[in-house]
């Protein structure tokens, strides 16, 4: 008798809840090369074994994108876990009408957008609890090890408007076509063009602006 598709998702996201070390702000600057070639014929039928295997190969991939929403830690991991379960319940009857890495990249995208959304009247709560006055908190911090450089880059990017950002991550760290985040972000693909070039554009002035001799 098989497992229901839904206890095996359960049971893969509590095995990949605690990933040593690395929290959403931290794989955000690294690229990790995924399993992107796989299709959902690897991981059927779903087994508890397929479910873990599942989760272990796309909770890294998962979590980078999450963490282009600049989400805080809870939601993040909330919305991580909530992007796994929806996957592997819709997985078995994922059909490939597109590649298996730019259905997950989709639904990881809407349970980012509902986060952000979620994050937004969580604020808006806060901030009417609180006196004006008192200092507000940042929601993450540059990861570990890494280069002056490279960090300015990253608060650089983090300054950019979130479609930019977003789409900028997608097309130069997943390497996704056009085409691809357009049909992730549900945009067309004229939107998608414009985004990309706003975001090099604004990127490139305020790093030549800082670096003029470069």
């Amino acid at each position: 008798m098989g497992s229901d598709p839904r206890d095996t998702g359960k049971v893969a996201v509590r095995n990949r809840n605690a990933l040593p070390g690395v929290s959403p702000p931290e794989v955000s600057c690294t690229v990790r090369p995924g399993p992107i070639q796989r299709t959902a014929a690897d991981y059927l039928p779903l087994t508890e074994e397929a479910a873990a295997q599942f989760a272990t190969d796309w909770t890294p991939i998962v979590l980078s994108q999450l963490a282009r929403f600049r989400l805080p830690a809870d939601l993040a991991e909330d919305a991580g876990q909530e992007v796994l379960l929806r996957a592997l319940r819709g997985l078995p009857s994922f059909r490939a009408e597109s590649k298996l890495s730019t259905w997950l990249y989709t639904i990881t995208w809407r349970e980012g957008l509902r986060s952000a959304q979620r994050l937004a009247r969580r604020s808006e709560r806060e901030s009417s609890l609180q006196p004006s006055s008192e200092p507000v908190a940042p929601s993450s911090t540059p990861a570990l090890d890494q280069s002056d450089e490279r960090r300015r880059l990253q608060a650089l990017l983090d300054e950019l408007p979130p479609r930019q950002r977003i789409a900028l991550g997608y097309h130069y760290l997943e390497g996704l076509t056009v085409t691809e985040i357009a049909e992730v972000m549900g945009s067309p693909t004229g939107s998608v063009k414009a985004w990309l070039k706003r975001g090099r554009d604004r990127l490139q002035a305020r790093w030549t602006g800082e670096h003029p001799s470069v």
